[in-house]
């Protein structure tokens, strides 16, 4: 038990230094870049992801299936092998993008330097994250935190001095090189460290395993960030970027709550596959329990006090998002549900079927922004994005509970409905109380003690 919370709390710690960047600087960064500039950031930062994922194969998202499928002594030597294939890959995606670089950079609607600045910014995030794998897989929570807390001040240091030197009208410039410089510099220090350390280049079975699992991934994860995304590239062709710094901000002050879950999940994933497999039911619904009952108390606590908290977070300018924050809360909130049923497809190593749910929602999300952006603006948006995630979820749970019939999915209905109709009965209070911030606040402040009373009792987090 002492185990499990010493690594909660790393891993809660290191996710949101490294995860809410974006979201605990948004007020200084909107201040500094105004509506338009903070528009062209988020439109990059998304062209990054992308890019980040599809450019090298994912390969980080197989260390978690290298731990079962082979002994302590090969884990090295599995990273090192499919670091390597991520950096052949890599190599040759760039090359094309560098060879048309003109096109690529009227498509994406960013200048040819930043294209450039995009591919190591890139190739850092995946160097990155991939480590962040490696040591989350292997319980060293503390390693994750002290790296979070190094690119978290190098990254906030760098990007304001950069936009206090460069002209206002192209001082975004300067937090994109801020961002990048970091992850790419980094990234670099990462690939050497994880080839020194395995010193096995290529493995064919290792290739086999890594191209089997990751592939699949690459879809899903570009799905999710289509899923997540699309509304604001929908945005930027449909209307302009003064509207998208509008709503990104609002999204990104929304997404606190995604960071909190990325930080929690972190910290139950590993110990949800060591359950799996030693086939510990008692501890699979404990801490299923514990991980609903605790994100749907924050869930709803941040919506109850987000108006007030949202017009001390973003300039004047931004405050026309503030309505759409409950909705992004609970888009946030229908991903979080997903985590169980992909957790177990994960498990059963169905990545196919992952990405499959994944790709029919980003369709589907495209579909609707098209639609809800032209009649509705920025709340389309919102609400196509939150309905797309909400049948993603409907499709994994029909799908673990009634076609794949393993026997063991061990997250009913029983377990998650009573938490989800909570959630959405504090949805419906907040848009009928908006004008009534006491009475908003004083239900934040009761469930929110009712719930440090229960971890007290319990004596675990999740």
């Amino acid at each position: 038990m002492r185990k499990q919370n010493k690594v909660a709390i790393f891993n809660i710690m290191s996710t949101i230094l490294l995860k809410g960047i974006s979201l605990f600087t948004a007020p200084i960064f909107s201040r500094l870049l105004g509506t338009n500039g903070y528009g062209v950031v988020s439109i990059y930062t998304l062209w990054m992801g992308v890019t980040a994922v599809a450019f090298t194969l994912q390969t980080g998202s197989t260390l978690v299936n290298a731990r079962v499928e082979y002994p302590p002594e090969q884990q090295e030597k599995y990273q090192s092998s499919v670091m390597t294939l991520s950096l052949l890959a890599f190599a040759v995606f760039s090359s094309v993008v560098l060879l048309f670089l003109p096109q690529v950079s009227a498509l994406l609607k960013l200048h040819k330097l930043l294209i450039i600045v995009l591919l190591f910014h890139a190739f850092g995030n995946f160097c990155f994250n991939f480590l962040n794998s490696k040591f989350t897989y292997e319980y060293k929570a503390d390693k994750n935190m002290y790296m979070s807390v190094g690119v978290t001040l190098a990254t906030i240091a760098l990007s304001i001095l950069l936009i206090v030197l460069l002209p206002k009208q192209i001082n975004y410039y300067g937090r994109i090189l801020g961002m990048a410089l970091t992850y790419g510099t980094m990234g670099i220090v990462i690939c050497g460290y994880v080839l020194r350390r395995g010193r096995t280049f290529y493995n064919r079975e290792y290739w086999t395993l890594a191209l089997t699992l990751a592939l699949p991934v690459i879809f899903y994860t570009l799905s999710e960030i289509l899923l997540g995304h699309c509304d604001q590239l929908m945005l930027q062709r449909l209307m302009n970027e003064s509207m998208v710094g509008q709503y990104s901000l609002a999204y990104n002050f929304g997404g606190i709550m995604f960071t909190i879950f990325a930080a929690l999940n972190s910290s139950w994933l590993p110990f949800f596959f060591d359950d799996m497999k030693e086939n510990n039911r008692s501890r699979l619904n404990s801490q299923a329990h514990n991980f609903l009952e605790l994100f749907t108390v924050l869930s709803a606590g941040f919506i109850l006090l987000s108006n007030e908290v949202y017009h001390v977070f973003a300039g004047r300018e931004f405050w026309t998002g503030t309505s759409l924050i409950p909705i992004f809360v609970t888009g946030y909130y229908l991903n979080f549900l997903c985590t169980f049923p992909v957790s177990y497809e994960y498990y059963h190593k169905k990545t196919k079927v992952v990405a499959v749910f994944t790709v029919s929602a980003s369709v589907l999300n495209i579909g609707l922004n098209y639609v809800l952006i032209k009649a509705f603006g920025m709340a389309g948006a919102a609400l196509a994005t939150a309905v797309s995630h909400g049948v993603q979820y409907i499709g994994h749970y029909i799908y673990v509970r009634y076609i794949l019939k393993k026997g063991d999915y061990p997250f009913g209905i029983r377990i998650w409905a009573k938490y989800v109709v909570a959630y959405f009965i504090v949805v419906a209070l907040v848009y009928l109380t908006v004008d009534l911030w006491i009475l908003r606040w004083a239900v934040g402040a009761a469930i929110g003690l009712w719930e440090l009373m229960r971890i007290r009792k319990r004596k675990v987090l999740i």
